[in-house]
Formats: structure tokens, C-alpha cells, sequence
């Protein structure tokens, strides 16, 4: 069965894409990017993620969450919404060029 979970905690996400969880969609909201996620038995590994009994590769969750990471930056910058951790950087600087 596909399960389906939508969260705005990178560190979750990462960790359920490295589970087997694959990203359906990343959605801007107000400031936030709220990443949608599908993937068998995706309510048990978010259940063992909650509990801090989940078990995963160091190097494939530090690949996940660099690439969310990214996405959620590159996201937030498509919908002209700025960080609110660095409410002036958006003004001050204009967006990176890849």
C-alpha cells in the first residue's frame, strides 16, 4: 500500500527518502515549503523516525538532506518568497545564478 505524508521538517524528509520514500512535490505556503512524500510503508518509518528508533545509512541521509535542503531553498526562491531566517537578504542580494 502507498502512503502518502506531507511535513515541513527537512531532517524528517530526508530521512524518509532515505527509507525508500520518494518526493511527489515540494509546495511554497506563507514562507514555508511543505514537502509531499510517498513510498511503501511510509507510516512505519515515520513512526520510527518519532520514536528516534530509525536506523539509516550516515552518507545516504547526509546526501537526502542536502538535496532537500536545496530544493527547499531553490523553491522558496521561485516563489519570490524570502527566508524569514535572513528577512533582509532577500532585498540586499538578488537571487544566485546556477
Amino acid at each position: 500500500m502507498m502512503d502518502e505524508l506531507e511535513t515541513g521538517d527537512v531532517f524528517r524528509a530526508a530521512y524518509l527518502v532515505s527509507q525508500g520514500g520518494h518526493l511527489v512535490k515540494a509546495t511554497a505556503s506563507g514562507g514555508h515549503v511543505i514537502l509531499t512524500l510517498s513510498g511503501e510503508a511510509l507510516k512505519v518509518e515515520d513512526q520510527r523516525y518519532r520514536k528516534a528508533a530509525g536506523l539509516v545509512e550516515p552518507l545516504t541521509l547526509k546526501e537526502n538532506l542536502n538535496r532537500l535542503r536545496d530544493l527547499v531553498k531553490d523553491t522558496l526562491r521561485n516563489n519570490n518568497t524570502p527566508d524569514r531566517r535572513l528577512p533582509h537578504a532577500h532585498a540586499a542580494y538578488p537571487a544566485r545564478r546556477a
